[in-house]
């Protein structure tokens, strides 16, 4: 089975629409947005024929091995360095220990053959912990939205979290257009789903998914492939994460969480997921009622890519799984048909929301969208 998949559709009007599909273990979005740009530079080099651009992707896996904490062929691993990795707000759910609640049959969850007799196999991994599978109906319908924001808009969203009177003073300052713009989305789904059992106090999550090429030490290259990623967990009370005046303080939570994962720390990740015994048993986040995961495609200038034509796309649309709490931003079309050189929002963003679909029908009626 091939990791890729190129489809090519040409409309009768003469519109081509090109679709690419990558194993996600091998390629996050900055590597799948690299091989588009370097394709079409490649294809607009022979199309005008003009000089074939010299291409430098960097495959190789090992780079990011080498910024763990300590040499991952420690016998006997460092419980100071695991420390650090364990203490990290991200999840770490068992998938081989929750199977019996999934409803995904028997097999879903079964140990390897190899590792069927391993005694760290049979039972929960270290501080792992069951999956919440009452909070999640995997047969429940979902929909699919997209929803615009204007630059300005954003810029408001983003003046409100950083300026909202609070007890947080100068922690607001570090507080991104992006932070802010998942922090307003996650309230809405909130409100959508309600609380759980009506317990205003019951703590949900925001899954975040971060980039390491620059979280490392040394930064690893921005031609980097691979699927480098981490997802971090914000959790907070229904009660607080589900309030628009609250908007602050949730994104300003949302930052902390992001601003733990320094250099050292995800070293020690690295280095603790070295040390795992199948490293793919542990799941760094979840769905349904509780979970909300979040993926941008933010910077990767895919509006920029131009195959010979003259023309640059008419719209990008990433395509996620029909999932219970999926959220993906990235920036919007731009309106001169080229992406300007400064920030990513410049031209607005689109975020496309995947909910159960009587939350979402609730949350597109939701007035405070805009705030």
């Amino acid at each position: 089975m091939g990791c890729l998949a190129v489809q090519v559709t040409k409309f009768e009007d003469g519109v081509t629409a090109v679709g690419v599909q990558i194993a996600h273990c091998l390629a996050d979005a900055i590597s799948l947005s690299r091989f588009v740009h370097d394709w079409s530079a490649t294809h607009q080099s022979l199309i005008t024929n003009t000089p074939v651009p010299e291409l430098s992707p960097i495959f190789e896996p090992w780079l990011l091995n080498q910024r763990a904490a300590k040499s991952a062929d420690d016998v006997v691993p460092d419980e100071s360095v695991l420390k650090i990795a364990y203490e990290l707000p991200l999840h770490r759910y068992d998938w081989w220990a929750s199977g019996e609640e999934s409803g995904f049959g028997p097999g879903a969850h079964k140990i390897p053959e190899v590792l069927k007799d391993e005694p760290r196999a049979l039972e929960l991994a270290r501080d792992a912990e069951k999956m919440p599978w009452d909070t999640y109906d995997v047969q429940a319908p979902v929909s699919h939205t997209i929803i615009h924001y204007t630059s300005k808009e954003l810029e408001r969203l983003w003046s409100a979290a950083a300026t909202s009177p609070d007890i947080y003073g100068s922690a607001k300052a570090g507080i991104s257009r992006h932070d802010a713009l998942v922090a307003h989305i996650w309230t809405l789904v909130n409100r959508a789903r309600g609380p759980e059992n009506g317990d205003v106090d019951s703590e949900v999550h925001c899954d975040v998914t971060i980039g390491l090429r620059t979280r490392v030490s040394p930064p690893l290259p921005a031609s980097f492939l691979g699927s480098p990623l981490q997802i971090i967990n914000t959790a907070l009370p229904w009660s607080v994460a589900s309030s628009s005046p609250a908007l602050s303080r949730i994104a300003v939570s949302i930052n902390a969480t992001l601003s733990r994962f320094t250099p050292a720390a995800v070293g020690a990740q690295i280095y603790a997921i070295a040390h795992e015994l199948a490293p793919q048993r542990l799941w760094q986040a979840f769905l349904g009622r509780k979970h909300l995961i979040v993926t941008s495609w933010a910077h990767t200038r895919l509006y920029d890519c131009d195959f010979g034509t003259g023309e640059t796309p008419r719209y990008v649309h990433p395509i996620m799984p029909l999932v219970d709490g999926c959220l993906q931003i990235m920036e919007a079309r731009p309106k001169n048909g080229k992406m300007p050189g400064g920030r990513w929002y410049d031209d607005g963003v689109d975020v496309a929301i995947y909910l159960e679909k009587e939350a979402m029908n609730r949350l597109v009626q939701d007035k405070r969208i805009w705030r």
